[in-house]
């Protein structure tokens, strides 16, 4: 998947993304997540970095299973308790869904460079500042994970067993020590951008080369219209069943 164009991942991540949303049952909904999954795999990308993704989620998948237990519509009470049982399929279905997105989103940003989706989505008909824009908001996410990695790392070493193995609670009351050094070095780093970004005159040409060139080959043809074909046919059994 690493060397399909850009618009061709684009292509397939919309397909995934639109289709997750459409399908009502848990035997579509799977099949779809299966293959997140292995299209995570396909792009040459590590088992650490999946279970990194789902790490931060797990207090969120809790939540909807819980909520959705205790407030979805249903007839069939678990063992006497305000719990449902079809609460519960519906809370797995969400979490499934929120797994699939996080299994596709990042496939574009890993692998594929910040240039090559700006030019791909320039070549879409996206203005090439709202692409830029939108592309460095993306990249700056994996940033912020290593700044977060870095800060914590420095309350460990300060003493701090809040983000160790600490209790929940414990973790809640340490996040303000976090956040402010967390917003302090993203400021910094916006104004730093903004000072590269002026001093290289960035907007004030309207028609712009690129040094790259994408070609959109028969293989990203195909793949594209795979992705589609598999997510037209998930709808329809998942209509029809």
């Amino acid at each position: 998947m690493e060397k399909l164009d850009p618009r061709a991942k684009i292509a397939i991540i919309v397909a995934f993304s639109v289709v997750v949303f459409l399908l009502e049952d848990w035997t579509t909904i799977l099949p779809t997540f299966a293959l997140a999954v292995l299209l995570w795999f396909l792009a040459g990308l590590r088992l650490g970095g999946l279970i990194a993704y789902i790490k931060p989620l797990r207090f969120l998948f809790v939540f909807l299973i819980l909520a959705q237990a205790f407030f979805h519509p249903g007839s069939t009470r678990l063992w006497g308790s305000p719990l449902t049982v079809e609460g519960l399929f519906f809370g797995f279905m969400l979490c499934l869904r929120v797994l699939t997105l996080a299994f596709t989103l990042p496939l574009l940003l890993a692998t594929s460079s910040v240039e090559e989706i700006v030019l791909a989505l320039t070549r879409l008909g996206l203005p090439y500042r709202t692409a830029y824009t939108a592309t460095t908001a993306l990249n700056q996410l994996p940033v912020l994970r290593a700044d977060i990695a870095s800060i914590t790392a420095a309350q460990r070493l300060r003493g701090s067993a809040a983000f160790g193995r600490g209790k929940f609670f414990r973790k809640l009351r340490a996040y303000p020590s976090l956040a402010v050094p967390l917003v302090m070095s993203s400021m910094r780093r916006a104004a730093l951008m903004g000072a590269a970004m002026d001093a290289r005159a960035f907007g004030c040409s309207a028609a712009r080369t690129s040094i790259q060139n994408l070609r959109f080959t028969s293989v990203d043809a195909l793949a594209s219209v795979s992705a589609f074909v598999v997510s037209c046919t998930l709808v329809v059994i998942d209509r029809a069943f």
